[in-house]
């Protein structure tokens, strides 16, 4: 066990992980919210996926605020993701995709504090998402539960690291493997706590978003593979469901 894990009463290590890729301007902004965190100890790792657009010299730019970082060649986000959990030597991982920034400097400070609190095995948080007019709204995230869906944002969610080293992402759902890795933790009894207040200010234009009928496609073989009984038959018609009124309104 890592030693941030072993005392309620110690500040536990706390690893965000951006993986990014051809975002710079994006990825400007993720890094600068992390920067300004007041908590320490943060480790915080970038992982790029080589890219072309300058990313790198963002990343460069900012050297002193980041603990380290890689820029190689990968095969999808999760991949980079899983290289950000072999990396990590916090107690606790958190993934800022490249473009979401935290609330505010002191996010990550209550988080910990509740951390110290709950001890859980994953701990989430609420959302921002800006709207069209520049205003922000949030979206409460469920308390925890086993649906057809993620019932957080994953951007949200601190995990300890060594359950994320025990699963890691399963690098064969393109779009859906941290649904399948909470799902998992879900049927082994894992602790989820939920605080009730925005944790990131969410960006919509992520992979999941814009490739929507995807990711539930990926949903569906996840829960093919991990539901069992009358529930999986009943999270296979609600998603079905869904692809099917998109189509019919003409979404993608």
């Amino acid at each position: 066990m890592n030693t941030s894990e072993k005392h309620p009463s110690e500040r536990p290590v706390i690893t965000v992980v951006t993986v990014c890729y051809n975002s710079a301007a994006a990825l400007e902004k993720t890094i600068r919210s992390v920067a300004a965190q007041s908590y320490a100890p943060i480790e915080y790792l970038v992982i790029d996926g080589a890219s072309t657009d300058g990313s790198t010299d963002i990343i460069k730019k900012y050297g002193q605020k980041i603990t380290r970082w890689i820029s190689e060649k990968d095969t999808g986000i999760y991949n980079a993701m899983n290289k950000g959990i072999r990396a990590a030597t916090g107690g606790w991982v958190c993934f800022l995709n490249c473009g979401d920034v935290f609330v505010d400097s002191l996010t990550v400070q209550r988080i910990a504090d509740n951390i110290r609190l709950s001890q859980p095995d994953v701990i989430y948080g609420n959302i921002f998402v800006e709207q069209r007019d520049g205003t922000l709204s949030e979206r409460i995230a469920k308390e925890p539960c086993n649906i057809h869906r993620m019932h957080f944002c994953h951007q949200s969610a601190f995990v300890k690291a060594s359950l994320l080293r025990s699963y890691l992402f399963d690098e064969n759902h393109k779009m859906s493997a941290d649904f399948k890795f909470f799902k998992q933790c879900y049927y082994d009894n894992r602790t989820f706590v939920h605080v009730n207040f925005p944790v990131v200010v969410y960006d919509m234009t992520g992979v999941s978003n814009v490739r929507r009928r995807k990711g539930l496609l990926d949903n569906i073989a996840v829960i093919r593979e991990v539901d069992r009984g009358a529930v999986r038959y009943l999270f296979l018609l609600r998603l079905y469901f869904v692809i099917y009124w998109r189509m019919l309104t003409g979404k993608t």
